[in-house]
């Protein structure tokens, strides 16, 4: 779950996403309807984009995405045959993620595509628990020695001995790169350099993020960072939230006003009172005024009198 600022909570909401708010000392999230326009300024309280929830069974899940991420942006699809739950992986936009939005087993959190995963095994009458291992006497004697774990074969785990796989001899050679190099990595690498590595990279795909869902998604990454760690990401978020926001209303009715009142014709003010019908309700009777009175004038000049 990622917890919203206020700055960052009123963007979202701007930006057409619902919210939901509680206080800090509360254990339950409602709909910010239900809290006074302040309370975006209130310290004590937090807020999160509203989960909207889908019923397998007898579990709620929270519903798969149901437009294309933007590409590069992490994904979960739950797994039901893998002890973690889900698989992660980045959209490509590719005819096997399209096939996965299309069945409804894209998510962006991965605790969603956990929970997804477990309702599914459920409804089959399935369970996680993991089966008794079957103990096998061995004799006393003559017992060799285990062999030497193979690094690359953890990493690669069931694909490598998969009979059946579609992977190309050139995939599973690259992955088979890939094993060796994450097994040879230094074991003297730090955690700071790995976190500063990814805070760099989430910064930067914050600010050139395209959508405020493509921005909120890159808390997901920092599921383990303390509040410290994820403060430079947050504001990064929020200010790329805040470019992506639309303008403040208060910018928008002057350059109306002025077209309303500039009319050439009539044809020209009925567009524009259709323009006024989209602006928020509390502006929306200045400018009918407006209206009314280029009306009344271009009913009543010289030319239309004598036409």
């Amino acid at each position: 779950m990622s917890i919203l600022t206020g700055n960052e909570a009123f963007a979202a909401m701007a930006a057409g996403q619902s919210i939901e708010c509680r206080h800090k000392d509360a254990t339950v999230f409602d709909a910010i309807g239900n809290f006074p326009a302040t309370v975006f300024f209130d310290t004590d309280h937090e807020f999160r984009i509203a989960i909207v929830f889908m019923t397998i069974g007898e579990i709620q899940v929270p519903e798969a995405v149901k437009e294309m991420p933007a590409k590069g942006i992490q994904c979960f699809t739950p797994s039901v045959l893998t002890e973690e739950l889900s698989k992660g992986f980045k959209w490509k936009n590719s005819a096997n993620d399209l096939v996965l939005l299309n069945r409804g087993l894209v998510h962006l959190v991965q605790e969603h595509a956990e929970t997804h995963a477990k309702a599914l095994i459920a409804v089959s009458g399935g369970s996680l628990e993991s089966p008794a291992e079957t103990v096998v006497a061995k004799p006393e004697i003559n017992v060799a020695e285990p062999e030497p774990v193979n690094e690359i074969e953890q990493v690669l785990g069931p694909i490598a001995n998969k009979q059946d796989n579609d992977l190309s001899v050139a995939n599973l050679q690259k992955l088979q790169q890939e094993a060796e190099q994450l097994c040879n990595k230094p074991a003297e690498e730090s955690t700071e350099d790995k976190y500063q590595a990814l805070l760099n990279d989430l910064v930067g795909r914050a600010a050139v993020a395209a959508t405020p869902a493509e921005a909120n998604a890159l808390i997901g990454y920092t599921k383990e960072w303390t509040e410290e760690q994820r403060k430079p990401l947050l504001t990064a978020i929020s200010n790329r939230l805040v470019q992506l926001s639309p303008k403040p209303v208060d910018e928008q009715p002057p350059s109306l006003m002025v077209q309303i009142q500039n009319a050439p014709d009539l044809t020209t003010l009925d567009a524009l009172e259709i323009d006024v019908s989209a602006r928020a309700p509390e502006i929306q009777p200045k400018l009918m005024d407006y209206v009314k009175k280029r009306r009344f004038e271009l009913e009543n000049a010289p030319d239309a009198v004598a036409s």
